[in-house]
């Protein structure tokens, strides 16, 4: 695939609109990682009391619950059996593709939105072009149901014309709905609606079709239990670092069985103000990440050798809306030859924004000295991977060595390489709060700059102009 390799950013504002309904709405971001495997993220909103109708799944989807609370149903392709899924913050499932799913959000006081943010993956959103698919992340059942003519379902489900007819007629209702069962009081009694989505989604035998039985609702309640269980929540346990600056913690299919049988892992980043997650590349998995709240910056350096940034004259603005560079997004342009081009960025992000660091990319994440920044993201795998730090006590140069490290930097001592490596006596989440003379401060109070650290001065003066390439 022809395009850029770096860092690269798709702001909120230019999500497309898959659904929007009264009762709620999708948003999605189409994003690559370096060896040009192609990924979809929906952004699932809720109203309180609502229900985003059956759909069945054409890829996997691992999610995370940003906010609110609900219930996942879901009908898995292999057993048939119908599963329930008690959700709120913070939980992450994995769900194989062909599942059938629904979801409904719970009625709460404070009128919270259930969110969901997922990922899909699937040979069919790959297809030639990663960025033109030729499938989507999933159908809804209403078109699988009503794409049948009106024969076929009379005979395939054994029902009068008249009710297929009816079938078929129906407007399709948007694919989030109001929905409060409560209001229907207390014995449901199933209408022929129910029975033939029931027989589709392979919940009873056919067979039974006109002759329905009640469900045992112990048996039901037991399997929600057990389905409960699977559920990780990134809220719950310990963080695998905590210190004054921040916390995180990552989760892949080793760790927990809601994972189970997917390539994609799950990772939390909460940095106070004033801090950052020191340098660092990950040699297995590029990682996809949501900022959930606040703002901050993100540099992304290019490993390669036989690429070098340009000078700082040369220096471009990132083009918005280049789809190879990432749709709708900042990021590295270029390629030579239509090979792709390495390139080095820094970019701000905020609230809502997606950042993509690929594999074997140093980079690391700065919060501002007034604003915390929390980020959510998804790892794609390619094996056990082992985040590799370059500062802190945990830095992979230790084992290096000063003399062999200060050759490889051109120094003619190890003076420097020994401060270099010694300094910093914290690991992985560090403090990076501004320590400039005071001129400096003056100039940062008067330019309303929020630096997260100090920057150089070439930097700096891209980064006021909004320019976020490195040079």
């Amino acid at each position: 695939m022809s395009g850029a390799v770096g860092g690269r950013v798709v702001e909120k504002e230019r999500r497309r609109v898959v659904a929007d309904a009264e009762a709620g709405t999708v948003t999605a971001v189409d994003v690559a990682d370096a060896a040009g495997a192609a990924y979809r993220l929906h952004f699932i909103a809720m109203d309180p009391g609502a229900l985003f109708l059956p759909v069945q799944l054409h890829a996997d989807m691992v999610f995370y619950v940003h906010s609110g609370r609900g219930k996942v149903t879901y009908i898995e392709e292999d057993s048939g059996e119908k599963s329930s899924l008690e959700v709120e913050r913070g939980d992450v499932y994995n769900l194989e593709q062909g599942s059938i799913l629904y979801i409904q959000s719970y009625p709460n006081a404070t009128r919270q939105r259930l969110r969901i943010y997922a990922i899909f993956t699937s040979d069919g959103i790959n297809a030639e072009d990663p960025w033109k698919p030729k499938v989507e992340a999933y159908s809804s059942v209403s078109n699988l149901l009503k794409g049948f003519e009106t024969e076929i379902l009379r005979r395939g489900f054994g029902v009068q014309r008249e009710v297929a007819e009816a079938i078929k007629s129906a407007k399709t209702p948007p694919p989030i709905i109001p929905y409060n069962p409560q209001e229907k009081g207390g014995d449901e009694k199933a209408n022929w609606t129910e029975d033939i989505v029931d027989a589709l989604l392979g919940v009873r035998d056919p067979e039974e079709f006109l002759n329905k039985k009640k469900k045992d609702k112990h048996k039901g309640k037991s399997k929600d239990k057990k389905s409960k269980s699977k559920a990780f929540n990134f809220y719950s346990g310990k963080p695998d670092v905590h210190n004054c600056y921040g916390w995180s913690r990552t989760m892949t299919n080793k760790d927990l069985d809601a994972l189970h049988g997917s390539n994609i892992g799950m990772f939390m980043v909460n940095l106070t103000t004033g801090s950052m997650v020191g340098p660092h590349w990950n040699p297995k998995a590029t990682e996809i990440a949501i900022v959930t709240d606040g703002s901050g910056i993100v540099q992304t350096v290019c490993p390669s050798s036989g690429s070098s940034s340009p000078p700082s004259g040369e220096s471009r603005r990132g083009h918005r809306g280049d789809e190879r560079g990432g749709p709708g997004g900042r990021g590295d342009e270029g390629g030579e030859g239509g090979g792709a081009r390495c390139r080095s960025s820094v970019f701000r992000v905020k609230e809502g924004d997606v950042f993509v660091v690929p594999r074997f990319h140093p980079m690391a994440h700065m919060s501002f000295n007034n604003d915390s920044f929390v980020f959510v993201g998804f790892s794609t795998h390619m094996g056990e991977n082992h985040p590799q730090f370059l500062a802190g006590k945990g830095s992979v140069l230790q084992a290096v060595g000063k003399e062999v490290l200060a050759l490889s930097l051109g120094q003619t001592n190890s003076t420097a390489v020994e401060k270099l490596l010694s300094a910093q006596r914290d690991s992985t989440i560090l403090s990076c709060i501004s320590r400039g003379d005071e001129p400096e401060r003056e100039e940062e109070e008067e330019g309303g700059d929020e630096r997260p650290y100090r920057l150089s001065k070439k930097l700096m003066k891209r980064y006021r102009v909004g320019t976020f390439r490195s040079g």
